[in-house]
């Protein structure tokens, strides 16, 4: 929305009655915030600002700011938080992070897709369509986005995390952002993970442990030069390898003998006809091969049989 430069239309000094109201407003949209947090965000003598602006697309817009960044804006009477107020309360709205390239697409006006959202080992949190939500980077909790939700949590996770996800409003490194003292996100550690989960993470890893397949064995093979063995090693070593080869040899003999002993046992077990057809059949392609030659030809069949393949059986 505010991947643009946008026109301010007017800013001006917000009145007390509508401070109060404001501060009604944003304790219905936000009922996680205390009262001393929304006392906080609409102080009651600090300086705040109504900035009525015009985005790109023509689209009216208002902002309220303090002496320094903006704080909210409002789109047909639905407040929404900037960037600089989530990093103050980063737990104000349902979060899903993302992977840190995915940030530049965001700020140049894409929504974020279900494959760009990172799933967590606890889970998404529960969300239904156009419910406001806030975007982080994976490995921090400050927030660079604020999406509403295109689907419900059950219906992402239908989809098998295809499709769009999130309508982005407004993200970090936009003109919206760029209205404010443009200060960096801070670094905020993600939320420790649960203690049974960090239990059974535990237990997980003992059980591995104990596994045989894990063992690593601390036996190492030992490469021996044949230059610093003395003459008897050397005269062992040779005996060995010809053992060996020896053995090799035979092994490949009677592995031969073996498949020489099997074909013929293949033949055996052929009929009598089976056999011949395959005696004529070498006869037939020996004989066309090494006996016949190209000034023979045309040549009958009975002079091919009689003077040449006859010539090829065996005795």
């Amino acid at each position: 929305m505010f991947c643009k430069a946008f026109r301010v239309k007017a800013s001006t000094a917000i009145k007390g009655s509508d401070r109060r109201k404001l501060r009604a407003d944003v304790a219905a949209a936000f009922p996680g915030l205390s009262a001393e947090q929304l006392v906080e965000l609409i102080p009651n003598k600090e300086e705040l600002n109504v900035i009525r602006i015009y985005t790109h697309k023509g689209e009216a817009v208002t902002v309220y700011a303090d002496s320094r960044n903006p704080i909210l804006f409002e789109i047909e009477k639905a407040l929404y938080p900037t960037v600089y107020t989530l990093w103050v309360y980063p737990d104000l709205l349902p979060a899903f992070s993302t992977w840190p390239p995915v940030l530049q697409k965001l700020a140049g006006g894409a929504d974020l897709m279900l494959p760009g959202v990172v799933v967590p080992s606890s889970g998404f949190p529960q969300v239904e369509r156009g419910t406001l939500c806030a975007v982080t980077l994976l490995g921090n909790r400050a927030p660079v986005a604020v999406a509403a939700a295109v689907m419900s949590t059950a219906e992402m996770l239908a989809a098998g995390m295809k499709g769009k996800g999130f309508a982005v409003l407004h993200t970090y490194m936009d003109h919206l952002w760029e209205y404010g003292d443009k200060s960096p996100p801070p670094t905020l550690a993600p939320l420790a993970a649960d203690p049974a989960e960090k239990e059974n993470a535990e237990d997980e890893e003992e059980v591995e442990g104990k596994k045989p397949g894990n063992s690593v064995s601390t036996d190492t093979p030992q490469h021996v030069d044949i230059g610093d063995l003395s003459l008897k090693e050397q005269n062992s070593c040779a005996i060995v390898m010809g053992k060996e080869e020896l053995n090799e040899n035979r092994a490949a003999e009677t592995a031969e003998d073996d498949s020489t002993g099997a074909q013929q046992d293949a033949e055996d077990s052929r009929t009598p006809q089976e056999q011949m057809d395959v005696l004529f059949n070498q006869c037939f392609f020996h004989a066309l091969k090494c006996k016949v030659k190209k000034s023979d030809l045309p040549l009958l069949t009975s002079t091919f049989l009689r003077s040449h393949m006859f010539s090829c059986c065996p005795a």
